[in-house]
């Protein structure tokens, strides 16, 4: 069986230590590993997290577009956006194409 194609998902704040991204992607890889997955793609951003416009939401949406993308990797859903509307329409757009969205707190896939 094909391993999982997984998009590791880090953001913190504009102001926010940069420490805590290479913290995020070190917890998110631990996770891909166990599961078994097979990484294609990393963001790592200092952004507002008001909406899903950064060019590293963009990569990973165009990416999930293309069918190339099935496990969105995230510490929590407010990494993606703050505001949980948005992140709802984003969560949307991942179940149309089948993408499973994993958090920290949520590791077990329905793949």
């Amino acid at each position: 069986m094909a391993k999982a194609r997984a998009w590791i998902y880090c953001r913190v704040s504009e102001h926010g230590d940069k420490q805590l991204l290479d913290y995020q992607e070190k917890i998110l890889k631990n996770i891909a590993m166990k599961y078994g997955f097979r990484i294609i793609g990393i963001t790592k951003e200092r952004a507002h997290g008001k909406d899903i416009n950064s060019y590293g939401c963009r990569s990973m949406i165009n990416s999930i577009r293309r069918d190339r993308v099935e496990v969105i990797l995230i510490i929590n859903t407010k990494r993606i956006c703050i505001y949980d509307d948005i992140f709802e329409e984003f969560e949307m757009q991942c179940n149309r194409k089948g993408v499973v969205i994993m958090t920290v707190q949520h590791t077990s896939p329905s793949i």
